[in-house]
């Protein structure tokens, strides 16, 4: 469902359906199970159905367990994860995350949460207990201050936020601090002109601040240009 990629050319894979993350080495012809693998459940060396993960420069693997409404955090070599969002059941509490799909982690470890059945995105400081609302989190909608379902989370060197508000067919930038997004990719209504999406579900942002969308029903990357200063 999701991947990420280390500095050396790694490749981590969300193997949802397996409950468990993959390594992939460059030019190996097998993966190597970092996280769950050990059947469905809850248990701190288990997954159910991972949606999305995100690496940082140690190692250490950000996994949205989706189904757990919980994000883990597996170390290198670890054989279990630790709970770091999450994880008191469904709901939209600051405690609470409701099926968790991606996640981003920033240089200081705060992780960026897309928690998409509350229609807001979550950071999660590192040791907090609790989330805040840095994206949406004003219910179910189109308005620049809201979102729906977003699915996809990604930051980029600035701490500007990335979201892929899957259901209004659009990527909204958000600014750290701001109380609305701007849309910058689709936000055209669903289609598969080039000024569309539909239901993108991943996003990424390049050094030079280009957008890479996961146009999901239109089965197609979209690649759209910076609109940064």
């Amino acid at each position: 469902v999701d991947v990420d990629v280390d500095g050396d050319g790694n490749i981590y894979i969300a193997d949802s359906r397996n409950n468990r993350i993959q390594r992939w080495a460059p030019g190996a012809t097998n993966g190597i199970t970092v996280a769950g693998g050990n059947g469905e459940g809850a248990a701190p060396n288990q997954l159910r159905s991972p949606q999305g993960l995100a690496v940082d420069d140690d190692g250490n693997l950000y996994i949205g367990d989706t189904n757990h409404h919980r994000v883990q955090m597996w170390a290198p070599g670890a054989t279990t994860g630790t709970t770091i969002a999450g994880g008191n059941g469904r709901g939209d509490a600051p405690n609470q995350l409701n099926s968790p799909v991606d996640v981003d982690v920033d240089d200081d470890g705060n992780i960026y949460i897309a928690d998409t059945f509350n229609d807001r995105v979550q950071m999660w400081a590192p040791g907090a207990t609790s989330g805040i609302t840095v994206a949406g989190g004003n219910g179910e909608g189109d308005a620049p201050n809201q979102l729906a379902i977003p699915a996809g989370v990604a930051l980029d060197g600035n701490g500007n936020i990335y979201i892929a508000d899957t259901f209004n067919n659009r990527i909204q930038r958000w600014t750290p601090g701001a109380t609305n997004g701007t849309t910058i990719a689709g936000g055209n209504g669903l289609g598969d002109a080039p000024n569309q999406l539909a239901s993108p579900t991943r996003v990424a942002v390049d050094a030079n601040g280009n957008i890479y969308i996961a146009d999901t029903r239109n089965e197609r990357i979209q690649k759209w240009p910076s609109t940064q200063p």
